[in-house]
């Protein structure tokens, strides 16, 4: 093998995952930002959060100490945050909404209040118009209802135990 072909074959290598390269550091990038903005949201509130996920321009966290659940989204110019006091509602769900062909089409958390005066508070972890390509939001959704859920009822045994 002479060096022209060398050079040409590495020249190849190097265009080819030049792509790859860069679109691994551009999520990288947003999802530093997506942490960082998630952590000022608890900061600015004075609390910690405790354990957390972050997945497509998403993010949610629990203090289980304070029954505090924290959910942050940014979508192209909107900004959602969202910071939940447990101890007001009474259970979490999960509503899967699926097209036709049987594929999801959204993913959302609803939180059911403890009082009627209040409104459901909905969470949305996947929309298929924003984001065709589904990743690990099912397994997520599923990890956070159970979470919340178990949250919400230590909170309600602590109270009936007050």
């Amino acid at each position: 093998m002479d060096s022209s072909t060398l050079i040409i074959g590495l020249v190849m290598v190097a265009l080819c995952t030049l792509p790859f390269i860069l679109s691994g550091n551009s999520r990288t990038k947003n999802e530093q930002k997506i942490k960082n903005a998630f952590f000022e949201l608890a900061t600015k509130n004075n609390t910690t959060i405790l354990q957390n996920d972050i997945w497509y321009k998403s993010a949610i966290g629990i203090n289980t100490t304070s029954n505090e659940l924290f959910f942050y989204r940014k979508i192209k110019d909107t900004e959602t945050s969202e910071i939940i006091q447990l101890s007001d509602y009474q259970k979490c769900k999960i509503m899967k909404l699926n097209d036709s062909s049987n594929h999801i089409e959204l993913l959302q958390l609803v939180l059911t209040s403890s009082s009627s005066n209040k409104p459901e508070i909905v969470l949305e972890f996947y929309n298929a118009e924003l984001n065709p390509q589904l990743n690990k939001e099912v397994q997520l959704i599923e990890k956070w209802s159970k979470l919340i859920n178990d949250t919400i009822h230590s909170s309600i045994k602590i109270k009936k135990a007050v």
